[in-house]
């Protein structure tokens, strides 16, 4: 058996034959024995003549390099242990001269026992010295490489072998990322395991192996060209190719066993293709200089000769063949007298060695006759002062010469064209701070050219310091090429002084190389008409045209503008809503310009009493609102409301006239209040309708009961509309006693409302809710109905000239005559006169001059129906609308009976009253009367009616019978 492991087999020769024709020498080891036989190759390979080494496996042992020995031997145990699949190494081996060779060593187990324990193992080595060195070499260019750019050095240390793995049926098993790099491959397309066939199929419609092959060695040009199938036998194992980019890949491809093969891919252009390169780098700088317009000059004043690239002659637009450059004469042909005298200020004089620059713009005469521009730039080599060699650089620069001249033309035609618009130009030279104004933008703000330096900091230190940020920001975001142009409106200061609004508009027209910007040209546009047109309409829209104080559309902005303040500044705010008392009355009597006045007055106090920064809006017709931000304290807050009420109680002076008003306050804080703008704006209307309802001339602050009796309010307008279609509503009815004979034949109706949940609701409570509702009509309609059926059958069974009074609500006389039967009209229909029924009506009424109210009053006049001023005093008292209108009573207002008692103030006010009544043919009727000594008084002074708890509370019909069949009339005489 282990004489059968050292001898190879017949079957076994021809195939080490073939290894050995290769090159690769092959070693047989038999691991039972540790014998080891090697091929004539194996030691030719090492120095040695065949058959010289005769110790087997010692023979290879020491010569192992010791650092290479101990991975040999793991990773041959490894391999045979089953750990790693393959076994091969890069190893060096000592020749019989005593250097080292490197070695590709493969090897594999060919024979197990039954156990699967190797048996026997065969290997090959392959001598990989050159490619090691190559391997060194490239490192060491690669290295050398990246010291010179920084772009190379990153390109070159990560090169190494790409490697594909494909399988039997041409599919792609493995690769590494620097095959894809390399093939200029996605990662994804790899990773789906193509076949083999695609990626050159790929490769080649991308054009990787040129038209024509030509970037394709001959050995493997027709298969990766032409060939259609893949096959593992008429692949080339090595190959150079050049990729489009300009690089040379090697190109190795190593069969397996399987049937599969590895191939392998190298980047060599640096080792294997140097004068390649230089070639290219001589292809691509004729390229370069052909785009360019560039090409070089060389004279040499020794030899009186001149030498020029092929790219002078492009641009002399001359052939080698029709002129060839000899001495410096034969070139002066092409320079214009001009270019000569240029090219003779070179200095004529040197120091020794020494070498002197130029630079200039030369117009020359191509061969063809035709004019350019060439830029020479270079330098000449002196000796004993005298020129020696002269090489320059020839650069065509006609194309840019004629767009300077078209950017010239352009530049006066764009001049002239904003000259024609009225606009202003300036050209900025950034780096210097140069800047150059038109005329027009001079004579813009006022200047003159004298007036001003040609600097940037001119104009910007005229420009409004609140407009400088804006300013900053718009350069900033322009040069940086966040925005394509550069836009901003600001204002400049003229040379009086004033202040104008421009457009400024511009644009960087040239950059340098970092493309940091040189120049800037732009344009100011007179915009002062256009922005005083829109401070005016702003006025307008957010601002009240009489009073001039912000309206109500800014006071809501800024309202959001200081709760947002609070919530970062944890502080509070006060809102503040202020309701001029009785301005109405000034208005309707003095007319409205009087009434204009007085609020633009009103408007000026209340400033005057708060600080600059906070807010005073007026809201529309008497009502202001005023912001107090930044609020410390509740005490300070109380102080500036009692300041705002004393002021506002002062007279006002309005032409001849002298107005006292008063005002109603209510106040809401932020954010104890309400949490955000709309909830604020509502605790404050609460808290106002709250201070009006308390008396007037007072202020009150929000609290949680106003929000429950607002809802409540909310809540009893809701009921209201379903209250009379529920027949929730019932008339009361208060006899009025005449004094002078204590009879009985006039009484009051008065409406009540029973709640089904809330029981009985008083009229105070509901009667301005249906009022503010426009529910007061059909309501009052309906009692006026009520009363008047009531009439009919008390003159029938009580006394024929039985009255009932009736109140008749201003917002009532406003729907008059809106498809509605006149209460006149319906009287008639029922058979009743119009004296059957007395309207009372507030003093408001009839300072309301509209010609609605006054023909309404003039028909219950004509129909006889009585009116009634209730409540009298207590408003904006006056005679001329007691003689301008037929009053029939007028109703001392209880508030001046409660206190009634001899001698006193009151009693005095009602004399006089009753005096000017009866003057006027009025009868007087006192409310409130609830004592005998206060029925006594009034009836001393001439009182004609009184009325109160006195006699009666207000009582239903049915009680009011049974009163009545009681009442035994009391005559006073005092009379």
């Amino acid at each position: 058996m282990n004489d059968a492991l050292t001898s190879p087999t017949d079957e076994e020769n021809p195939w080490k034959q073939a290894l050995e024709g290769t090159g690769v020498g092959v070693w047989d080891w038999n691991l039972v024995t540790n014998a080891q036989t090697h091929s004539a190759r194996w030691e030719e390979m090492l120095g040695y003549q065949a058959g010289e080494l005769t110790q087997g496996y010692r023979d290879f042992v020491d010569r192992v390099h010791p650092d290479d020995l101990p991975r040999v031997q793991t990773d041959a145990r490894n391999y045979m242990a089953g750990l790693v699949p393959t076994y091969a190494q890069d190893i060096r081996i000592r020749c019989k001269d005593g250097s080292w060779k490197w070695i590709l060593a493969r090897g594999t187990v060919v024979e197990r026992d039954a156990n699967g324990a190797p048996l026997r193992m065969i290997g090959t080595h392959t001598d990989i010295t050159e490619r090691k060195r190559a391997e060194s070499d490239l490192r060491a260019l690669n290295t050398q490489l990246q010291q010179n750019t920084q772009l190379l050095q990153t390109t070159l240390s990560s090169i190494s072998q790409g490697i594909v793995l494909v399988d039997a049926d041409g599919r792609v098993r493995q690769f590494n990322q620097r095959a894809c790099e390399l093939l200029d491959l996605p990662m994804s397309m790899l990773a789906q395991h193509p076949l083999m066939e695609d990626i050159i199929h790929f490769l080649r419609e991308r054009g990787d192996f040129g038209t024509d092959a030509h970037l394709v060695a001959p050995e493997a040009r027709q298969h990766l060209t032409q060939s259609t199938q893949w096959a593992t036998n008429n692949y080339p194992s090595h190959y150079l190719r050049d990729t489009p980019q300009g690089r040379t890949l090697e190109v190795r491809t190593q069969n397996l066993p399987s049937g599969g093969l590895v191939r392998t891919f190298a980047d060599v252009t640096d080792y294997v293709q140097s004068e390649a390169a230089r070639q290219r780098l001589n292809t691509l700088l004729d390229a370069t200089q052909t785009v360019a317009g560039v090409g070089a000059w060389e004279r040499d004043f020794v030899n009186n000769t001149v030498y020029w690239t092929d790219g002078v002659y492009r641009i002399l637009e001359v052939t080698p063949e029709d002129y060839t450059p000899g001495d410096l004469a034969s070139t002066r042909r092409f320079f214009t007298p001009r270019s000569q005298e240029m090219i003779q200020l070179i200095p004529p004089t040197q120091a020794d060695g020494e070498m002197t620059e130029h630079d200039m713009e030369l117009e020359m005469i191509t061969g063809q006759g035709r004019p350019i521009w060439v830029r020479i730039k270079g330098r000449t080599t002196w000796n004993e002062g005298k020129p020696q060699r002269r090489t320059s650089v020839l650069q065509d620069i006609t194309e840019r010469k004629q767009a300077e001249a078209a950017i010239r033309e352009s530049e006066e035609r764009w001049k002239l064209a904003l000259d024609s618009t009225g606009d202003g130009v300036w050209d900025w030279y950034i780096q210097t701070g140069k800047e150059f104004f038109s005329p027009r933008l001079l004579q813009m703000c006022g200047y003159d050219g004298t007036d001003l330096e040609n600097l940037s900091e001119e104009f910007d230190s005229r420009t409004h310091p609140d407009d400088m940020d804006a300013l900053q920001r718009a350069r900033a975001d322009h040069f940086e090429r966040r925005t394509p142009s550069y836009t901003i409106e600001r204002r400049i200061r003229c040379k009086d002084g004033s202040w104008k609004w421009v457009l400024s508009r511009g644009m960087v027209i040239s950059r340098d190389a970092k493309g940091l910007p040189l120049r800037m040209i732009g344009t100011f546009t007179d915009i002062t008409h256009r922005k005083e047109s829109e401070a005016l309409i702003r006025q307008q829209a957010f601002y009240d045209s009489l009073t001039g104080l912000p309206n109500r559309r800014m006071l809501r902005d800024r309202l959001e503008q200081e709760i947002k303040q609070c919530n970062r500044d944890q502080q509070q705010l006060a809102l503040i809503f202020i309701d001029l008392d009785h301005f109405k009355e000034v208005n309707d009597t003095l007319g409205h310009d009087q009434g204009d006045l007085l609020l633009v007055e009103a408007g000026r106090r209340i400033q005057a009493c708060v600080r600059e920064s906070d807010t005073v809006a007026r809201m529309g017709g008497d009502e202001y609102t005023v912001i107090l931000a930044e609020l410390t304290d509740s005490f300070h807050l109380e102080g500036i409301l009692q300041k705002i009420l004393q002021t506002l109680s002062q007279v006002y002076q309005l032409g001849t006239e002298q107005v006292f008003v008063s005002a109603s306050i209510g106040i809401a804080l932020y954010p104890s209040d309400a949490d955000h703008i709309e909830n604020l704006l509502k605790s404050a209307d609460q808290a106002l309708y709250v201070a009006k309802g308390a008396g007037r001339n007072r202020f009150s602050f929000f609290t949680p009961a106003l929000q429950e009796a607002a809802q409540t309010r909310v809540r009893l307008a809701g009921d209201l509309r379903t209250a009379l279609q529920n027949h929730q509503f019932h008339v009361v009815y208060q006899p009025i006693i005449e004094l002078a004979t204590g009879a009985i034949h006039k009484a009051e109706a008065m409406i009540r409302w029973d709640h089904p949940t809330r029981g009985l609701v008083s009229p105070t409570t509901f009667i301005p809710i249906a009022e503010s509702s426009g529910l007061i009509v059909e309501i009052g309609e309906w009692v006026f109905q009520q009363a008047a059926q009531q009439v009919r059958a008390w003159r029938q069974d009580l006394a024929p000239h039985f009255q009932i009074s009736v109140n008749k609500s201003p917002v009532q006389f406003h729907h008059d005559g809106a498809g509605r039967t006149p209460w006149s009209a319906q009287l008639t229909a029922q058979g009743l006169p119009g004296d059957s029924i007395a309207v009372e009506i507030t003093e408001g009424l009839l300072l309301n001059t509209s010609r609605q109210v006054v023909d309404t009053l003039l028909a219950l006049r004509d129909a006889g129906i009585r009116v009634s001023l209730d409540d009298f005093g207590t408003g904006y008292s006056s005679l001329s609308y007691l003689q301008k209108f037929d009053i029939d009573f007028i109703k001392i207002d209880q508030s001046f009976v409660c206190h009634l008692i001899a001698e006193s103030t009151e009693l005095a006010l009602c004399k006089a009253i009753i005096v000017m009544a009866h003057a006027l043919g009025i009868q007087v009727i006192a409310e409130g009367v609830e004592t005998a000594e206060q029925r006594d008084l009034l009836a001393t002074v001439g009182c004609d009616f009184v009325q109160g708890y006195l006699y009666a509370r207000p009582m239903r019909a049915a009680d009011f019978d049974a009163f009545m069949a009681a009442y035994q009339p009391r005559p006073l005489c005092n009379q």
